[in-house]
């Protein structure tokens, strides 16, 4: 079904990845008419670390979407500079989920909440068409909708709306990688490795395969004539850890990349006017820095929740959410800032006491805490 002028959807979600889902979700639950365009008509892979926490799973189990036996069950982390390394036991074990899998699983949850959701549809244009309605252009058709809310991940809509993180100097890449022979020493860990110019994680998903994600400072894969195996020959070099692993696997997908990634994003608030921001579109961390996933899922309940308030004319308090966000978005900055200078993770790690102090210190700070 398609709006028109006279009967549109009181609620438009641009972007169908874990955002856009869950708030789509969310507000179809509560009751509203919701519409969800997702530009790709086929599964596909992200630009994404495809770690669940534990306070990930969670959201999601609220939403009905529980993860299968298959799914690896991650209780420890690893940190690995070139010549040092340092351990972490979780609290409560995180899943290793392949956002290939994850959205669609999503995609097909909000279908069965009862939301329209169109695939292959990619916003071109939005007018206000008088007060209170949008008129969204599409490549099919187009959308009418009282209330916008845009999920479209790390990558700018429209320059009206274009964020300025505070540190654009990186490319981030995706692949998963396949053991060339059975190997069961990483289902349980995520790992995470630092290299001069840069850092990357390898975290263990379904259908026994790694993925490997990593960002890069573009001076750095500027002078490797742009060229992922050169990039991948560099890190390699940068990192024995890093090398011992990737000489026992084959990449499985082409890789993946995005150029603009806003690091140190925060939305000052969630809204404005009848327009809606979630995940990337509210707050973009710093990759490997803090519980990415759970930021996009509780920031998208967050808005659903606060619309729905609105519309009843009760009073939504924001200011916790953006507390716990504001707090979140300065010790990410604060590891990444580490983690980018090599030296820095070098020195940490070669003294245990101080290494695992930090580590501890870093995961349960960045930890996306629940509202209710």
């Amino acid at each position: 079904m398609v709006s028109d002028m006279k009967n549109p959807y009181e609620c438009l979600v641009i972007g169908g990845g874990v955002a856009g889902s869950t708030a789509a979700y969310h507000l179809t639950r509560l009751g509203y008419k919701v519409a969800l365009l997702e530009k790709t008509q086929e599964p596909h892979h992200k630009v994404c670390g495809e770690f669940l926490s534990f306070e990930s799973i969670e959201y999601l189990k609220e939403m009905g979407v529980l993860l299968n036996d298959d799914i690896p069950i991650i209780k420890h982390f690893q940190l690995f500079s070139p010549r040092a390394n340092a351990g972490f036991t979780f609290p409560f074990p995180g899943r290793g989920l392949s956002r290939y899998k994850l959205d669609e699983e999503l995609l097909n949850n909000v279908k069965e909440a009862g939301a329209d959701v169109f695939r292959g549809v990619c916003m071109r244009s939005c007018q206000e068409e008088g007060r209170d309605l949008f008129r969204v252009q599409t490549n099919v058709n187009d959308f009418y909708a009282r209330h916008l809310f845009i999920a479209t991940g790390k990558h700018d809509h429209s320059k009206e709306y274009k964020r300025q993180g505070k540190d654009h100097s990186y490319l981030g890449f995706k692949t998963h990688l396949h053991f060339n022979s059975p190997c069961n020493d990483f289902k349980a860990t995520t790992m995470l490795f630092s290299f001069p110019g840069g850092y990357g994680g390898i975290c263990p998903v379904e259908n026994d395969t790694l993925n490997f994600c990593f960002v890069i400072n573009k001076r750095i894969f500027k002078s490797l004539n742009g060229n992922f195996d050169r990039t991948m020959a560099y890190l390699r070099l940068q990192n024995p850890k890093l090398d011992s692993i990737l000489q026992q696997v084959s990449l499985l997908d082409r890789p993946c990349a995005i150029s603009y990634i806003p690091y140190g994003f925060l939305r000052r608030q969630n809204s404005i006017g009848n327009v809606y921001f979630l995940g990337d579109q509210h707050m973009v961390i710093p990759s490997f820095t803090g519980d990415g996933m759970a930021i996009a899922l509780s920031t998208a309940k967050n808005c659903a929740y606060e619309f729905d308030h609105r519309q009843k004319g009760r009073e939504f308090q924001s200011g916790p959410m953006q507390k716990i966000l504001k707090k979140q978005m300065n010790w990410a900055l604060m590891a990444n800032a580490i983690l980018k200078l090599s030296w820095i993770t070098e020195v940490g790690l070669c003294i245990p006491q101080l290494s695992s102090f930090l580590i501890k210190m870093i995961f349960e700070q960045t930890r996306m805490a629940k509202i209710k």
